[in-house]
């Protein structure tokens, strides 16, 4: 049976060493530090159509991580730098071609920075949103 796309996105992610753990859920987070999960945004999916039938095709998704946080300024900021440098690695991936195994995939990149979605006192969700387009005939 072939994988879908959100399943190839996701096992593309769990390459990135900065996931501690590496496993990421789709559409369920767990109310643990350090869970991920990927989940799909309502969008609309084509993007462009060309005269020989073809599409761009876009997958909208959020990245979404539970992370520790604190009064003390030190443990919010490591999840600032954690975000920060997860948007590196999807920018290197994209550099270097590295991306999920989609046949006619493009590129796929981060459409807002990380910030907080919800929280309580001692943990944060910090979401991320992504964006994955491909060619389609």
């Amino acid at each position: 049976m072939e994988k879908s796309k959100i399943e190839l996105i996701k096992e593309w992610i769990e390459t990135c060493s900065l996931l501690k753990g590496g496993k990421i859920n789709v559409d369920y987070l767990k109310d643990e530090i350090q869970s991920y999960s990927i989940d799909r945004t309502p969008v609309e999916p084509v993007i462009k159509t060309f005269a020989d039938g073809g599409f761009i095709i876009q997958i909208a998704f959020d990245f979404t991580v539970t992370a520790p946080i604190s009064s003390q300024a030190i443990v919010n900021l490591a999840n600032s730098k954690f975000c920060e440098d997860f948007q590196e690695w999807i920018r290197e991936q994209n550099k270097k071609g590295i991306l999920p195994k989609i046949k006619g995939v493009q590129e796929v990149k981060y459409t807002s920075p990380g910030y907080i979605l919800q929280k309580t006192e001692t943990t944060a969700i910090y979401i991320i949103q992504m964006n994955c387009q491909y060619y389609e005939n």
